[in-house]
């Protein structure tokens, strides 16, 4: 970074995400459609998502520690951060990824 530029704000940081769900359930639904939301009105362009069907890769869940769907994982920017849930309470996630004070 050069000299006198300011460090990243979260928008320009890459945030990736990985959305642990079960098949077409109703809370997985839920929570692909928040996650979608969120970002795209605060990270537009700045994110990725992949998506795990423990239906279908039980296996990579429980390698991940992950034993409850929906189970939202970011792994970038660290920390890691696990949400679980339907990412429902928008101002609670915000504020755990840390996109929102």
């Amino acid at each position: 970074m050069e000299s006198g530029q300011a460090s990243q704000s979260p928008r320009e940081e890459e945030y990736r995400f990985t959305l642990y769900v079960t098949g077409l359930e109703g809370n997985s639904q839920i929570a692909r459609r928040n996650l979608k939301d969120i970002c795209e009105e605060y990270l537009k362009g700045h994110y990725s998502i992949g998506e795990v069907d423990v239906l279908q890769d039980f296996d990579t869940a429980l390698k991940n520690g992950v034993f409850v769907s929906p189970t939202l994982v970011l792994t970038a920017p660290e920390p890691k951060v696990t949400i679980v849930g339907n990412l429902g309470n928008r101002e609670k996630v915000l504020m755990a990824l840390r996109i929102k004070a």
